[in-house]
């Protein structure tokens, strides 16, 4: 590993960090945050000293960034992002501790969206802001927009941009890799701007329609009301979050071939087939259980009248499983009251999420599909072992060893998901929260089950189970590999 090339790169990063902290600055200053003006003035000074002298006194020669280096420049570069960014929630007096900065900051950068505010609405604006807009930047992803504005630096290597963006394969729009990173923020920024129009014209103030839109394209989920979608109780909302949210969660691609008319591409997608047939599958069945099971809804011991009639069971079904497909993690209403098969059903949609290519988390749709289609290759194999054939995505066969990696990858999810569920049970959690806690934030979605419900938060987590979480959220984001092998030492030799 090229420690130079690794130090110097981290450093242009958080000089970068240091001129995007003076936007939620300006939002302070306009809505006279004094206490946080002061956070993000001091949150500055620090990151740009830090960036400055670390630029200072390492220099770099003009080196291609190989694998080892651009593992650890996006691990690190996350790392030290959060720790940064946790500073305003801590300077500010918002947090208490900063592992409750870090947590919530992390919570942000990942795009997962679990919090530990107790309640969102008495938070300053700037504050609400940076929140939704560090999930906004995770959304897309910090090192994909660092590829996108300073290939002068030297970091346009397909290494680097193939080492954040979600997937088996990091598709190429361009033949030069800056060139694509540089188009999916083009597409990125029309879908935010489409959604923050879409929300302020449906009555939301522009404020809380930009946080919403910052939370919905990146699938994060943050909102300014404690209740979240809920709060609005408005079948507009509702449904323009739900469209967006299942657009964010499709392959940025896709968009790419819309724009030049390859529809007969789009429509032969298997993922985007896969990925759709799954989500109306699920839509159908938690409409028709909450339709023929009336959830009863602590309000007086009675039965919540609106699950009398469909429409509105599909409603609230087409809501909150759009929300745990995508792993956005907005609410419209409380599903830990919901009957336990549409639990399971929407704890399962987090673990399987959306596509390759999306903002979205978990283990992702494509890399399920395959693991679908090579099983059933090997149960065809018992009959016919003479039989070669081959696993085939949108109507082309995918090599055996993009195969092998998507059930390396399953292995590992569900290993580090047992070793966390197990540690946070450790700690006294009951099997439920413990379970559904790692899970979300694995899946970086973002609410779970009990005690850190839809219309509960994170907050009564111990600091330890804390850290095991921020690192989860991290591991989910990072899609397990570059995070673990930073800790081999095979990594670090040259």
């Amino acid at each position: 590993m090229n420690i130079p090339i690794v130090l110097n790169t981290i450093s242009n990063l958080v000089l970068m960090l240091a001129a995007i902290l003076l936007i939620p600055f300006g939002v302070a200053c306009y809505y006279n945050d004094d206490a946080a003006m002061w956070a993000f003035t001091y949150t500055i000074i620090i990151t740009g000293i830090l960036g400055g002298l670390s630029k200072a006194f390492i220099r770099r020669k003009r080196e291609e960034i190989g694998v080892r280096d651009s593992i650890a420049i996006v691990t690190f570069s996350w790392i030290v992002c959060i720790f940064l960014g946790a500073l305003p929630f801590w300077f500010s007096g918002v947090c208490a501790t900063y592992c409750d900065a870090v947590f919530e900051t992390t919570s942000g950068f990942t795009t997962t969206g679990a919090s530990i505010f107790k309640n969102v609405e008495i938070l300053p604006h700037s504050i609400l802001f940076w929140r939704s807009f560090t999930a906004w930047l995770g959304g897309m992803g910090i090192i994909v927009i660092f590829v996108a504005l300073l290939p002068a630096m030297g970091i346009s290597g397909y290494q680097l941009f193939s080492a954040e963006v979600s997937g088996p394969t990091a598709d190429r729009l361009k033949p030069r890799i800056g060139e694509t990173a540089k188009l999916l923020w083009i597409i990125y920024l029309i879908i935010t701007a489409a959604m923050t129009l879409s929300l302020f014209g449906g009555g939301m103030s522009f404020f809380d329609a930009i946080c919403h839109t910052f939370a919905t394209v990146s699938t994060a989920g943050f909102s300014t009301k404690n209740t979240s979608i809920a709060f609005y109780d408005n079948l507009y909302i509702e449904v323009v979050v739900a469209t967006f949210m299942f657009l964010c969660g499709c392959n940025f691609s896709l968009y790419y071939q819309c724009f030049h008319k390859e529809f007969k591409k789009i429509l032969k997608n298997s993922e985007l087939r896969f990925f759709g047939g799954l989500v109306l599958t699920a839509i159908i069945f938690v409409a028709l259980m909450l339709y023929f099971n009336k959830p009863e809804f602590f309000n007086g011991g009675t039965k919540d009248i609106r699950y009398y009639d469909l429409g509105h069971a599909f409603r609230y079904a087409f809501f909150q499983v759009m929300t745990a497909s995508s792993t956005t993690g907005h609410a419209s209403a409380d599903f830990d009251l919901w009957p336990n098969s549409c639990r399971f059903l929407l704890i399962l949609l987090m673990f399987i999420g959306a596509c390759a290519g999306s903002t979205g988390g978990a283990i992702k749709c494509v890399r399920i599909l395959l693991l679908l289609k090579s099983s059933l290759r090997e149960l065809t194999r018992i009959l016919r072992p003479r039989m070669v054939k081959h696993v085939k995505l949108n109507g082309e066969s995918v090599s055996e060893e993009i195969v092998t990696e998507s059930s390396v990858f399953f292995v590992v999810y569900l290993g580090c998901f047992g070793i966390s569920s197990l540690a946070l049970m450790a700690m006294n959690t009951d099997i439920v929260t413990a379970f559904s806690a790692v899970a979300t934030c694995m899946a970086n979605c973002g609410p779970g089950l009990a005690k850190v419900g839809p219309m509960s938060n994170f907050s009564d987590v111990a600091y330890a189970g804390k850290w095991v979480l921020s690192f989860c959220m991290l591991l989910g984001r990072l899609e397990i590999y570059s995070l673990i092998l930073i800790f081999l030492p095979i990594t670090w030799k040259r």
